[in-house]
């Protein structure tokens, strides 16, 4: 049986938020550098899938295409200072390093304060355990965000496993796997409200 890892380095720092003005919820804002050339379709629903897993813990999301998928004019917010805040999220061709734990799906670096994720061994697990590519992106970007967030520990079950088995995976197909309730209580604290933005830039 294929086991794929989820690693992070460490816990990246505080993730920009706004409070949004119609329901409440701080909304998480990630810069997006496609390197490995997803197609638009699939980051799309990458997207949709991963704001809707962080959605049920009351964080919403921003995505903001800093390389691939938007034509045009690069962002400035791209150019913003991670220190800020901002969770940078980097999608690679390939994992080139080496994992006690196999081969992972992707990455959290607290030095460098961002998430990777690499496509090669996403579609890999996908592949093997019957799953659109899309969909395990997205659970694998949930993973590694949720690291930006919670920090360093994985837990005994749900997205924050280190290591996902066959149950996992099935729960995947069936948009079940998630967050426990304290994870969803600490994210949605993980995220600062705009009145704490606008105190500390003071």
């Amino acid at each position: 049986m294929l086991v794929a890892a989820l690693g992070t380095v460490c816990v990246a720092s505080a993730a920009t938020a706004l409070q949004n003005p119609s329901t409440g919820d701080p909304t998480l804002t990630v810069l997006v550098h496609d390197y490995a050339g997803i197609a638009d379709s699939s980051l799309d629903e990458m997207e949709t899938l991963t704001a809707g897993l962080l959605s049920r813990a009351g964080v919403r999301m921003q995505w903001v295409h800093c390389r691939g998928h938007q034509a045009g004019s690069r962002p400035a917010l791209c150019d913003a200072n991670p220190e800020k805040g901002l969770v940078m999220l980097r999608i690679l061709g390939s994992f080139d390093g080496k994992s006690p734990l196999g081969d992972p799906l992707g990455m959290a670096e607290v030095d460098s304060g961002y998430a990777s994720l690499y496509v090669s061994e996403i579609n890999k697990y996908a592949n093997h355990n019957g799953l659109p590519a899309s969909n395990l992106m997205a659970y694998a970007a949930t993973h590694e965000i949720g690291h930006l967030l919670l920090g360093r520990s994985h837990s005994s079950s749900g997205i924050m496993q280190a290591v996902w088995g066959k149950a996992e995976y099935r729960e995947m197909g069936q948009r079940w796997l998630g967050f426990s309730l304290a994870q969803r209580q600490t994210l949605r604290q993980a995220v600062p409200a705009a009145e704490q933005l606008l105190a500390s830039a003071k």
